[in-house]
């Protein structure tokens, strides 16, 4: 046997060693490439990492009372024949009311019943839910909400106050079928048919709706509810998008002499580190030594169709890409990313994007063209479309009453309301319109001489307080 041993030995040493493969090390503190972000920092942060977590959606508010109920229609007063029950995405119960206009005709919807007590309904807020399925914009003339303190519904009475939401509903939810949405509007914002409703004792509410071309729309309605003023003061946020250096810069400058913080939607993978964009250095003084919120808008694309685009993406896809952006923030050390922006090709009413909104974010911010009568309300009135207003690039470019009419009105009206204004800038501090930055300067100085009535905040003061 010991001849065996030594035989085996020996042709273990007659085999030829195999080569040794030597893998270099990185450079000490290089950063690795990554397709996924080509545009990495030479500090070397390596975001984004692989996987993610949904951040749980925001509560929505609960009512204080329910002014009508809107949930069957034979639980309606004089029901009319353009309500009926329908299975489908009910909100309550297993059916949805649902109203198909096929006139010019108004049609009235009146609850069951007044309430057992009457509610006391100033300072507070007024909650209205549809469901647009076909037609409602442009077709919806009317959606009027009426406050009652007086009569019954089978013989309401010609004293009320009303506020009509069809400019909201038709903005917010757009023409063709939606998800279940709510809008709110103080009751300061009613007004007084007749000799009013004492607001002081409201004991119900109807809506009266109504067309405005007879080929007809069809929308779903939900109850019509009292929501408590979260606010004691309105509240004031700024907020940028696309990471311009040279608005950042100048804003971030003059917000600091006031203490002022804004809120940055970071689209880390489009514009982070892009020749004429932020670098993460400036992001990461916003966010750590300025207080800014980092909130989130797009990771790889703002397109909803084309290579690449949104739609296009399978729902696991969606998933990753949102992953992706959120892992990102975390890898940089940016907090206030649970708040969500749309894109510009992907909004409010893009329902193949929206499961993945919801899944990833608490609240979600819209961009709005145009004035807001009624600013955003607190709690949100839906947090998946916050009402943001554009500040006038792309509306109203370089006017010269671009403070006057538009950005000092919202701030008055946000403190006549009691809300939230909310104003979105791209690039229009960058030094390309003349009167931005005077504007500007006027805006921050009023907010500051009004501190009293409004505080300016981030989503986040909002939301985690």
């Amino acid at each position: 046997m010991r001849w065996l041993f030594a035989a085996i030995a020996a042709f273990l040493l007659s085999v030829p060693a195999a080569a040794q493969i030597v893998v270099p090390a990185p450079a000490p503190g290089a950063a690795l490439p990554s397709p996924d972000w080509p545009y990495a920092p030479a500090d070397g942060d390596k975001g984004p990492a692989v996987g993610g977590r949904a951040y749980q959606r925001y509560r929505i508010a609960t009512p204080t009372a329910v002014l009508a109920s809107f949930d069957q229609v034979g639980r309606l007063t004089g029901a009319p024949s353009e309500a009926s029950d329908v299975a489908a995405d009910p909100l309550y119960g297993d059916t949805r009311l649902t109203v198909t206009l096929a006139s010019f005709n108004a049609i009235q919807l009146k609850p069951a019943a007044a309430m057992a007590a009457a509610v006391n309904a100033t300072g507070q807020n007024v909650r209205i839910w549809t469901k647009p399925l076909a037609n409602v914009d442009p077709r919806l003339d009317s959606y009027k909400v009426r406050l009652y303190s007086t009569g019954a519904p089978s013989s309401p009475g010609a004293n009320y106050h009303e506020f009509n939401f069809s400019g909201l509903i038709r903005e917010g939810q757009k023409n063709g079928e939606q998800r279940w949405g709510s809008f709110a509007v103080p009751v300061s914002q009613f007004a007084a048919v007749g000799t009013g409703a004492d607001l002081t004792a409201v004991t119900w509410a109807m809506v009266t709706m109504q067309a405005n071309n007879s080929a007809g729309l069809t929308i779903a309605v939900g109850n019509v509810e009292l929501v408590a003023n979260g606010l004691n003061k309105a509240k004031m946020i700024i907020s940028f998008d696309d990471q311009y250096p040279n608005t950042i810069n100048y804003a971030s400058r003059a917000m600091a002499r006031y203490g002022f913080r804004g809120v940055l939607y970071l689209s880390p993978a489009i514009d982070l580190g892009r020749p004429g964009k932020l670098t993460v250095a400036q992001v990461k003084t916003l966010h750590d030594n300025l207080g800014w919120q980092i909130a989130s808008q797009a990771y790889s694309t703002e397109n909803n169709v084309g290579a690449g685009g949104i739609d296009v993406m399978t729902s696991d896809q969606r998933t990753a890409d949102v992953a992706k952006l959120r892992n990102l923030q975390n890898a940089l050390g940016l907090s206030g990313g649970n708040t969500g922006s749309y894109y510009s090709n992907v909004g409010v009413t893009d329902m193949i994007a929206y499961p993945m909104f919801r899944q990833a974010f608490r609240s979600m911010r819209a961009y709005y063209f145009g004035e807001f009568s009624v600013v955003e309300t607190y709690p949100w009135a839906d947090p998946m479309r916050i009402r943001g207003m554009g500040a006038g690039e792309f509306q109203w470019g370089n006017n010269a009453a671009i403070y006057t009419t538009y950005w000092k009105n919202h701030v008055d009206r946000a403190i006549a309301q009691k809300g939230v204004g909310f104003l979105v800038f791209h690039d229009g501090l960058g030094g390309g319109m003349s009167n931005w930055r005077p504007a500007f300067d006027q805006l921050l100085a009023y907010l500051d001489a009004n501190r009293a009535s409004i505080d300016v905040v981030t989503v986040e003061d909002l939301e985690s307080p």
